[in-house]
């Protein structure tokens, strides 16, 4: 039986975070109560792999608390490692990874695994390790890329998205490692370096299928490089048959304990009903006599009297104010929408809420939205 390390690299930002995510792309909540070091974990456990290390370039108190509260989930869950980097190269996916493995290469040694499973937690993976170490065990590689086919390139070749996964054999590292520059550049870059090299393999996710996914693959493989990706990802989330499924009681995600209370869906004092259709609604929300359609909402969120949200992202700790409409929208953590306002129903919001190129309307965390510029006549 192969003994396996598992060895997750935290860190990295981007254009996700407008939404606040403590400093560390790993904390980006997605589906309301999860974050994305939470599919990895789970992808890990669900895997079988008992032993994980976290990585991560910055010391976030906020990270270290989620793994404390992580622990349960795996034998041995231990502390983040620092990376020798900082600034915005610990920004980039390539550079923290090549940092992970080289500040790792004792532990490695330690531990004296078989395989070295390493998964950036910076996008959304649901995949079983399994067939992805079955699959390296059969070419007998030193290292195996777990990549996506994007279609056709200009030379005729298919071109690989990558957001990091890899598996590789200990013996390996340090020749892989001398293979790579300090510094190396954007993962497209990484990936076609590493392909080109011999004993090194790739793996199509898309041949994964997850335990208990009947009618559909299972896999699921998302890196959100655009506030639209992100956006869109969670609205498939309220559709019929999302791609994700969270309710596979075969692979189960199992979220960091928020401390909240169960959501509440209730009527205001007057009596009128809080509605939510086809919506992710996760624990410590409250839905007090609004309508909420088509949305997720995360921790600690509030809907007031009279309020409707659809087809919207609400970060956790949102209030959308008595008799607010907000519509397409994604809302950052603790972010207040007042009272009678309108967000997504506007051309030009008032800042510091902004529309994108797709028309997205996207409201930074801990801002209150004032009325929008194009105010209706008095």
């Amino acid at each position: 039986m192969r003994r396996v390390l598992g060895l997750i690299v935290a860190g990295g930002d981007g254009p996700l975070d407008v939404l606040a995510t403590d400093e560390d792309a790993a904390l980006t909540p997605f589906a309301g109560k999860y974050r994305f070091i939470d599919f990895a974990l789970a992808t890990a456990l669900n895997s079988g792999i008992e032993t994980v290390f976290v990585a991560a370039p910055r010391a976030s108190r906020a990270l270290h608390a989620h793994l404390a509260r992580a622990a349960r989930m795996v034998t041995a869950l231990c502390r983040p490692v620092p990376l020798p980097i900082a600034g915005p190269s610990a920004a980039a996916r390539a550079p923290r990874l090549v940092a992970a493995l080289a500040s790792c290469s004792r532990l490695i040694d330690a531990e004296r695994p078989d395989v070295v499973v390493v998964l950036t937690a910076d996008h959304i993976l649901q995949l079983d390790l399994r067939q992805l170490l079955d699959a390296h065990d059969a070419v007998a590689a030193d290292v195996t890329i777990a990549a996506r086919p994007n279609g056709i390139g200009e030379t005729a070749q298919v071109e690989l998205g990558w957001t990091g996964d890899l598996v590789l054999r200990p013996e390996a590292l340090a020749s892989l490692l001398d293979a790579f520059p300090a510094a190396p550049g954007d993962g497209d870059a990484l990936v076609d370096e590493l392909a080109a090299k011999p004993r090194v393999a790739v793996y199509d996710v898309l041949e994964n299928r997850l335990p208990g996914a009947t009618d559909r693959p299972g896999a699921f493989w998302h890196d959100p490089s655009t506030l639209e990706d992100y956006y869109d990802a969670q609205m498939d989330l309220c559709t019929p048959r999302p791609a994700l499924d969270l309710y596979n009681g075969a692979w189960p995600l199992l979220p960091v304990a928020s401390g909240f209370g169960p959501a509440k869906v209730g009527a205001d004092p007057a009596g009128r009903a809080g509605q939510a259709l086809d919506s992710l609604v996760s624990d410590g929300a409250v839905i007090r006599g609004g309508l909420v359609v088509r949305s997720v909402l995360g921790h600690g969120v509030v809907v007031e009297s009279g309020a409707e949200v659809e087809d919207s992202v609400l970060l956790d700790g949102c209030r959308i104010g008595r008799g607010a409409r907000v519509r397409r929208a994604l809302v950052g953590s603790h972010a207040v929408v007042a009272d009678d306002d309108e967000i997504g129903y506007v051309v030009r919001p008032r800042t510091p809420a902004r529309l994108v190129d797709s028309g997205l309307t996207v409201v930074p965390p801990a801002a209150t939205c004032a009325r929008a510029l194009d105010a209706r006549p008095t």
